[in-house]
């Protein structure tokens, strides 16, 4: 297992300290999938297909409620903003 310490920018993005990406064999453009649980975040490197397989039952479900993109994309906003500590 490799641990590592990193800081967010004020742009909010983070460094993959290089030790954990040559590990994980992980390069420019490749896809990550970050899940957000508790107080914890997961990335989890997974293939462009893989998470295209991943979206594509949500995305089928968005389109039989007849919602469009922007609205999936405002539920997702809506979800962020409630699901934040006070």
């Amino acid at each position: 297992m490799e641990a590592a310490v990193t800081k967010i920018s004020t742009k909010g993005q983070i460094v993959i300290p290089s030790g954990v990406r040559r590990r994980l064999r992980i390069k420019d453009g490749d896809t990550l999938l970050m899940l957000a649980a508790d107080d914890s975040i997961i990335l989890k490197k997974v293939s462009a297909k893989t998470f295209e397989q991943l979206a594509r039952p949500i995305w089928q479900k968005a389109r039989e409620l007849g919602l469009s993109e922007r609205e999936v994309d405002e539920i997702i906003k809506e979800a962020k903003v409630s699901s934040r500590p006070r």
